[in-house]
């Protein structure tokens, strides 16, 4: 299990590093905003790319654009 894994499961924990500035919101977001492309992809019969991106930026307040961007930047970081 990694350490995203063991924070992902407590919420206070995530809470006091942002706070502190030990973590990023940002990154909590954008990770969550990964795995549900991913889940959107392997677990839905959604296959445009463009139809996720903007029900996803519906969820979290974004543009579809700046959808795309986070998951093209988490793509290239990961993968």
């Amino acid at each position: 299990m990694n350490k995203y894994q063991l924070l992902k499961n407590n919420e206070d924990t995530i809470y006091q590093f942002v706070k502190n500035g030990i973590l990023s919101y940002q990154i909590i977001r954008d990770i969550s905003i990964f795995e549900d492309f991913n889940k959107l992809e392997s677990h839905s019969n959604i296959k445009n790319v463009e139809v996720r991106y903007s029900l996803i930026g519906d969820e979290y307040e974004l543009s579809s654009k700046r959808i795309e961007q986070i998951i093209l930047q988490m793509q290239k970081d990961i993968i």
